[in-house]
């Protein structure tokens, strides 16, 4: 294809011939054929763009690609890491390997640029005595300090220049997915264009260090109280967007079990802690650290889980918590019909689901790791294998849960280390069925029907401007409405079942309307529990058997 004029400058038309370059060398030339980009490439890699390479499977040299291009490209091959909803199975597991250590930039660069950001007199707050980085990664390096009051700490600087490569790569990065989609029809399903957007929103507020201390302070009050894990405080006075200043932590990475056991630290209590920590974070709390690798989980002399780098979390509103304990003890039951229509309920479906097939599969998963431990059957694998069971019947779910995934299979992957016999499934069930009955008290049933009495006001309130872009749609011709007899047994079972999930719907908000009507009424406080009207707790209680 003939030349053809590139959309900035001389620096990212350098990175881009660098990037095209790297494709051909590991078999993806192809991409660089059909894009019209092969006039960039140098005159070896054009005469032996077709010379085939080492025995590499399509995953392997995707990863080579990554690691060979840099912090950026890294960066991307983790987040495609964690969306199974893109990429086949392979990918996944191939680029979850991708490990973000690189060479850690000259102290000269590093020690300027803490100037820059604390100013001539930086070296009066902190001390650092060590040249050399307790760690170097993509986007920063770590370093061990000490304050002037004596409190060791540990200093995650960003590497200097990072920012400005990043932004350059992002610019690269949308000028291929342009053309990716334009030329590529086959590549579209994977939507480059709005995943390199989310590649930048991502890294963006990863090279904000404000976030980082952020989520590590929420994580930190979450935990509150609980005596075995461990949270390392924020220097905020020392913090900016570029250095992240934290209490130093002691403690062996959970990889290390022989260390564990010369230390006379009982693993499987280690494990069994893990697990519920991770259930507190996914099921009270909404917010779970999506990154526990055995990097950044540690575990302190008397057993203490101990958590570092917080620059990858997770978010779960209620509903979604509700759901994922829901699936849990649907889960233990063994009841497929329960686990089929709670994938329903998070997922998106994008046409008509065949539930038998469906359940038939997914019994044929999931009823091995029943009575096993992860030494013989690995919950990371059940996890993968369910998510692209629901994806080849056409079940999507949102993103947040992805993530959820993939810090789950880290999970297990830890576990496997500490005690591979453990059965993780009747460990967590007991967890999952406590706060589904928490949620069935009176308070908790008055919180949601709050919440949901909100939503529907919300939604009242965008009506109109609803019903208006709906109308602008229909004058411009873009509303088709098509209608085809056929399964309309279906249709019919399917308004019978919507109707009875309406009528319980009603009966619910009722008797949730009538005991909180009911808790200010003189006389239904002649008769209480703990203070609660019995007729309160009575329509309360008739609402929770309905939910």
């Amino acid at each position: 294809m003939r030349w053809r004029p590139l959309p900035f400058g001389y620096r990212e038309a350098q990175r881009l011939r660098q990037i095209i370059n790297v494709l051909v060398k590991y078999g993806f030339g192809w991409v660089v054929e059909k894009t019209g980009l092969s006039y960039l490439l140098s005159v070896g890699r054009r005469i032996l763009r077709f010379k085939e390479r080492a025995p590499l499977t399509p995953a392997q040299r995707l990863r080579r690609v990554l690691e060979e291009l840099g912090p950026s490209f890294i960066k991307l091959g983790q987040i495609l890491s964690t969306r199974p909803d893109l990429l086949p199975l392979e990918f996944i597991q191939e680029l979850q390997k991708l490990r973000d250590e690189v060479e850690p930039a000259p102290w000269e660069k590093v020690e300027s640029f803490l100037r820059e950001e604390w100013g001539e007199g930086w070296r009066s707050l902190v001390d650092i005595p060590q040249r050399e980085p307790l760690a170097s990664a993509s986007i920063a390096q770590v370093y061990r300090g000490d304050l002037v009051s004596g409190v060791t700490v540990v200093v995650k600087v960003l590497r200097p220049g990072i920012r400005e490569a990043v932004e350059r790569d992002i610019e690269v990065m949308r000028f291929l997915a342009r053309l990716v989609d334009r030329y590529l029809p086959e590549l579209r399903i994977y939507h480059p264009v709005d995943l390199v957007e989310e590649f930048a929103f991502t890294i963006r507020r990863e090279m904000d260090f404000t976030v980082e201390a952020a989520s590590a302070e929420k994580i930190r009050a979450n935990f509150r109280g609980v005596s075995w894990v461990v949270i390392p405080q924020v220097h905020w006075d020392l913090t900016t967007s570029s250095v992240l200043v934290m209490e130093r932590v002691e403690g062996i990475p959970l990889d290390r079990p022989e260390e564990l056991d010369s230390m006379d630290i009982e693993r499987r209590l280690v494990a069994k802690r893990l697990a519920m920590a991770f259930m507190k974070q996914v099921l009270e709390d909404g917010f779970f650290h999506a990154d526990p690798h055995p990097s950044n989980l540690l575990v302190g002399g008397k057993g203490e889980l101990v958590y570092v780098d917080f620059g990858m979390m997770g978010y779960l509103d209620r509903a979604m918590r509700n759901s994922i304990a829901s699936l849990l003890i649907q889960i233990v039951k063994r009841n497929y019909d329960g686990i089929i229509r709670i994938f329903k309920k998070v997922g998106v479906v994008e046409e008509a689901l065949d539930e038998r097939r469906f359940k038939l599969e997914l019994m044929g998963l999931l009823e091995p790791y029943f009575s096993r431990s992860l030494e013989g059957m690995p919950l990371g694998d059940a996890v993968n294998q369910v998510i692209h069971l629901s994806l080849r019947y056409r079940v999507r779910f949102p993103p947040e849960l992805y993530l959820l995934g993939r810090a789950l299979v880290l999970v297990d992957s830890d576990l496997r280390y500490l005690d591979p016999r453990l059965n993780v499934i009747e460990l967590v069930a007991p967890f999952a069925l406590r706060i589904m009955k928490s949620r069935r008290t009176p308070r908790a049933l008055r919180e949601s029907f709050e919440e949901e009495i909100e939503f529907l006001k919300e939604g009242v309130r965008t009506l109109p401007f609803q019903f208006l872009q709906a109308l602008q749609k229909f004058n411009r011709g873009e509303v088709k409405v098509t209608f085809v007899h056929e399964g309309l047994e279906e249709i019919v079972e399917g308004m019978e079942r919507s109707s009875l999930r309406l009528t319980v719907t009603l009966l619910f908000i009722l008797f949730v309307l009538l005991g909180t009507w009911t808790m200010g009424l003189p006389w239904a406080q002649r008769f209480t529990v703990c203070g609660i009207p019995l007729f309160s707790l009575f329509s309360y209680g008739l609402a929770g058997f309905m939910a």
